[in-house]
């Protein structure tokens, strides 16, 4: 205001000097009314979770009578305590078993979202007794000596992970991994590393080599293999596995911006990067195979899930395990390895579709096989 009584004086004598306001000149506009807001909207990561588990932030969005949208500062209220709270930064976290409705309010307008919270999984720092017999695939939870323990295994990123690469083998190959399972569910054993997360953090294949060696004391028994899920990163890759090795690694620390077991009918990187690293303990991708490139990879089709490359993109196109049945599975040679016949595989008896999402520059996968 003050800037603006100062000029009057000022433009009152060009005026005079001027002969007034040149009749081009537009009038001002009417000045814009506020836009009015019509209804909030609430995003949650995920609304199914697990006493103890935090998820968030919560996320209000506001609609407005000119189209626009944007997030708003609601209040945010827990219909039970006992069972989801939620804190000043908008995490929500499950205190109890049940159902809780979360309510965020903003210049009038309220919107609802229903949590389910659960009991945690049962821990197990071992293989515990098998529901089948033969071969099978024990799947792990691994973190280093001096790395924050997410409890995937307890919250259960693992077991939907693990459910979510079984219906898309189904679907995409009609086979599924012979899972080690206890009581119906998934065995998932949770393994504390005897080394840090730096000395983890070196060359892809001395790091699972080292995960595979500390496993020793999870008494693993029968003729299985493992997958684990590593809560750490090494450099420059997502997984690395020996061929025809113990097992393979995923390293879901700092691999990708994607979501470990979002749920049981979506593939994402982590579950791609597991069937990946699988198919190399499986024996692929051969020297005798058609496409084989160095790194026992294919380079003929990028959509192959076990192609080699160095651009990174988004999957905008299906992932697909050995594109032209030509180069490690269902080839049916018997000279050159060929994934179906793995003994750790079984026919599938059903499945559901899924979806197959991957971040942007997640593809190709970034894997590291060990000879």
């Amino acid at each position: 205001m003050k800037r603006l009584l100062l000029c009057l004086p000022f433009c009152g004598v060009l005026a005079s000097c001027g002969g007034g306001v040149s009749p081009s000149t537009p009038p001002p506009s009417a000045p814009r009314p506020p836009r009015q807001l019509e209804g909030i909207e609430l995003i949650a990561p995920r609304t199914d979770i697990r006493v103890g588990q935090q998820v968030g932030p919560m996320v209000a969005y506001g609609s407005y009578d000119d189209g626009t949208s944007g997030t708003v500062a609601a209040e945010w209220t827990s219909s039970d305590p006992e069972v989801l709270v939620i804190d000043a930064e908008g995490f929500v976290e499950g205190v109890g078993a049940g159902t809780a409705t979360l309510t965020a309010t903003f210049e009038g307008f309220s919107a609802e979202i229903e949590f389910s919270v659960e009991d945690p999984n049962p821990r197990s720092t071992s293989d515990r007794p098998d529901d089948i017999s033969g071969p099978q695939v024990h799947f792990v939870y691994a973190v280093p000596s001096d790395w924050e323990d997410r409890n995937r295994d307890r919250f259960g990123e693992v077991e939907r992970s693990v459910l979510a690469i079984q219906h898309w083998l189904a679907e995409e190959i009609g086979q599924t991994l012979r899972v080690d399972t206890y009581q119906g569910r998934p065995d998932v054993s949770f393994l504390r590393l005897p080394f840090t997360h730096q000395e983890g953090d070196g060359t892809a294949g001395g790091t699972v080599h080292d995960i595979l060696a500390a496993s020793s004391r999870l008494d693993v028994t029968g003729d299985k293999i493992l997958g684990v899920y590593y809560e750490g990163s090494v450099a420059g890759v997502c997984g690395s596995a020996p061929l025809f090795g113990a097992g393979g690694a995923v390293y879901v620390g700092r691999c990708s911006d994607a979501e470990l077991g979002i749920d049981e009918h979506t593939v994402s990187t982590y579950e791609a990067v597991m069937v990946h690293e699988l198919f190399h303990v499986f024996g692929a991708v051969a020297s005798c195979a058609p496409n084989y490139i160095e790194g026992a990879h294919v380079g003929d089709e990028p959509r192959d899930l076990m192609y080699s490359g160095v651009e990174r993109g988004a999957r905008d196109e299906d992932t697909v395990i050995d594109a032209g049945r030509d180069d490690y599975y269902g080839h049916g040679r018997p000279d050159c390895v060929d994934g179906s016949r793995s003994r750790f595989l079984q026919p599938a008896v059903a499945f559901s579709p899924v979806d197959v999402v991957m971040p942007a520059g997640d593809w190709p996968l970034r894997c590291a096989a060990e000879y």
